[in-house]
C-alpha cells in the first residue's frame, strides 16, 4: 500500500528587520564574561556597541541621566561613547556575559540602535527566551578556537539582535520595524570613516567633500537625510565622545585639547559645553561624586 502524501512548502516573505540585517556586517570585537562585585560607582566608556547578559546576580547602572535595575538574566544595551556608572549596591558577586561589536555600514548604526533601545536600554527576562545555555556554550567555542567558531559567535549575536527588537516591538502593541531609506548610505558612511581616520586633526568640510568627491552642499544634505545632523555638528560630537572618555580615564584637558586638533583648552571646553551641556571641569567633578 502506498500513501501519498503532500508537502507544502511556503515562500519566505521578506521582512524590514531581516532586510536591515542584511544589509549590515558585524565586526565582534570581544565575546566573554566578567565577574565582579559592587564595591564601589564604576565609570566607564565603549567606543563600540555593547550587549550585556547577566547571567547571575545584576547591578543598578545609570546610562547618561537614566537608572536601570538590571535583575539576572536581563539584557542591557550599552551605545558607543555613553556614560555609564555601576553603582554600588550590597557587595554581592554578579557575572555577565558581553559581546563588544560593530557594525558596517557605520552609517546605518543609528538606526540600528534606535531598534535596539527604542523603548528603553533594558529588557528583561520575561521578554525573551533565556540565552544562558547557548552563552556557556559560547564561551567554549571561544577558548577552543575550532574552525568557524567567529561565524557561530556572529549568528548567535544577529539571534539575540532580533531577540532584543521583537521585545522592544512587543512593548508598543506589536510595532512594526520601519526602516529609513536613503541614496545617501554609501556616501555618509565613506564621510564618516574619513572623519574617524582623521578625528585627531582639524577637519574642514572641504577637504572632506573633495576627499569624497562631492560638493559641500551634497555633502550637507546627505548628512541630514540620513544622520539628521549637519556635518560640522557631527564632527564636533564625535571629538566630544572622545573627549568625554579620555576625561573619564583620567586625561587633562590641555592634553586633550592638543590631541584632538583644537586650538586651545579654551576652544576644547567651548565645544564641549555646547555638546554635552557642562564644561569639561564640571563633567569630570560630576563623574568623581
Amino acid at each position: 500500500m502506498y500513501i501519498q502524501t503532500q508537502t507544502k512548502f511556503d515562500q519566505f516573505q521578506g521582512d524590514e528587520l531581516s532586510s536591515l540585517l542584511k544589509q549590515m556586517s558585524f565586526k565582534i570585537n570581544y565575546f566573554g564574561v566578567w565577574e565582579s562585585r559592587h564595591e564601589k560607582d564604576r565609570n566607564y566608556i565603549s567606543n563600540d556597541i555593547e550587549i550585556l547578559y547577566y547571567k547571575k546576580g545584576g547591578t543598578r547602572i545609570m546610562l547618561g541621566e537614566k537608572e536601570y535595575d538590571c535583575p539576572e538574566k536581563s539584557f542591557l544595551v550599552l551605545e558607543p561613547y555613553q556614560l555609564n556608572t555601576s553603582l554600588s549596591q550590597i557587595e554581592d558577586d554578579f557575572t555577565y556575559y558581553y559581546f563588544h561589536f560593530e557594525i558596517e555600514p557605520v552609517a546605518l548604526q543609528r538606526q540600528f540602535l534606535s531598534l535596539l533601545t527604542r523603548h528603553g536600554n533594558l529588557i528583561y527576562a520575561s521578554e525573551v527566551m533565556d540565552f544562558a545555555d547557548t552563552f556557556d556554550h559560547l564561551l567554549k567555542e571561544v577558548e577552543d578556537k575550532q574552525s568557524g567558531y567567529t561565524s557561530v559567535i556572529t549568528s548567535v549575536l544577529i539571534h539575540v539582535i532580533v531577540e532584543l527588537t521583537r521585545a522592544q516591538m512587543k512593548r508598543v502593541n506589536n510595532e512594526k520595524v520601519r526602516l529609513i531609506h536613503s541614496p545617501y548610505i554609501k556616501l555618509i558612511n565613506e564621510a564618516m570613516h574619513y572623519i574617524q581616520t582623521h578625528l585627531y586633526e582639524p577637519i574642514r568640510l572641504a577637504a572632506v567633500s573633495r576627499a569624497l568627491g562631492v560638493s559641500i552642499s551634497v555633502l550637507y544634505k546627505a548628512f541630514i537625510d540620513v544622520l539628521a545632523v549637519p556635518p560640522a555638528t557631527y564632527i564636533q560630537q564625535q571629538k566630544i565622545h572622545v573627549a568625554q572618555k579620555k576625561l573619564v580615564e583620567g586625561d587633562s584637558v590641555n592634553q586633550i585639547s592638543r590631541e584632538l586638533g583644537y586650538s586651545s583648552a579654551y576652544h576644547l571646553s567651548r565645544a564641549f559645553k555646547q555638546v554635552t551641556g557642562v564644561s569639561p571641569r564640571e563633567y569630570k567633578k560630576n563623574i568623581e561624586i
